[in-house]
Formats: C-alpha cells, sequence, structure tokens
C-alpha cells in the first residue's frame, strides 16, 4: 500500500492540521495520486463535528509545494488526458475552497504553481520571511493584498 503524503492530526483545541510530506522526496510535489489521498484527509476532518478550521503545513524543513511534479505532466499521452489530470486537480481545490470552516496555508519555502493553488484555495495564507528566491508566494500574497486594497504586513 502506498504510503500518504498528507497526514491529518486533530489538536485539542478542534483545529485540524493537515502535513504535507511527500515520502522519499526533498521537496513536496503534486502528484495525480494525491487527489484522492486529499480527498480523503478532507472527508475525514468533515466527520468532526466540533471541527473549528484546519492548518495546511509542510512536513519539510525548506519547502511548501514547490508544484506540480513534471514527469507526471510528461507521462500524459494527449490533450484529453492531460485536461482531466488539470480537471482532478482543480476539484480537489474547489472542494477545499468550499469547506464550511477557515483552511489556513502555513508556508514556508516554495510555493509555486499547484502549491500556490493550493494555497490560494484556502480561506488565508501565512508566509514566513523566508528570502529564498523560490518563495514566490509570499510576494504574490503581498502584492495581491495591495491590489485588493487590504493591509499586508508581509513585506513584498
Amino acid at each position: 500500500m502506498e504510503q500518504s503524503a498528507f497526514h491529518l492530526q486533530m489538536r485539542l483545541d478542534h483545529v485540524g492540521v493537515i502535513t504535507i510530506d511527500v515520502p522519499g522526496e526533498k521537496m513536496n510535489t503534486l502528484k495525480a495520486e494525491f487527489a484522492g489521498q486529499i480527498t480523503a484527509i478532507i472527508a475525514e476532518a468533515r466527520r468532526d463535528p466540533q471541527l473549528a478550521g484546519l492548518v495546511l503545513i509542510s512536513g519539510k524543513a525548506d519547502n511548501f509545494i514547490a508544484g506540480a511534479d513534471i514527469s507526471m505532466i510528461d507521462r500524459c499521452q494527449s490533450a484529453a488526458e492531460a485536461e482531466a489530470l488539470a480537471k482532478q486537480g482543480q476539484e480537489v481545490m474547489v472542494a477545499l475552497a468550499a469547506l464550511p470552516f477557515p483552511v489556513v496555508a502555513a508556508i514556508h519555502g516554495a510555493c509555486l504553481g499547484g502549491g500556490l493553488e493550493l494555497a490560494l484555495a484556502c480561506d488565508a495564507r501565512i508566509c514566513t520571511l523566508d528570502d529564498k528566491p523560490a518563495s514566490a508566494c509570499r510576494k504574490f500574497s503581498s502584492a495581491y493584498c495591495r491590489a485588493q486594497g487590504v493591509r499586508s504586513d508581509c513585506p513584498g
């Protein structure tokens, strides 16, 4: 049985913490098989009637999610297959965005492509003051907040 990249821990304060940690990989990337895993984790969280919210974190020391696994995209044999793969990812983002409680992405390091999409599907994003060039989410979030007229304490 394949080891899951998503783990849910329910805290005593009724906040669930979803840790994203792709087994055996230095960086978290999104893979097609993860759609079922995160869908199962979301369903598990929804079963808790006292759940106050979810926080998504990385189990990696220096990255959140560095986008999609490029080899997964390379394996697509047709446009229809690539479209089905994209739709599957979009369905996960819609399910996350539709949760009836707050969902926060706690971001440190690389947050690019599909990782940024996942973060944007959350109700809020909290970014560390990481100086790595790959921490594009911090700059994007700051620019997005300024464009929406929202105060952002995150330097950009």
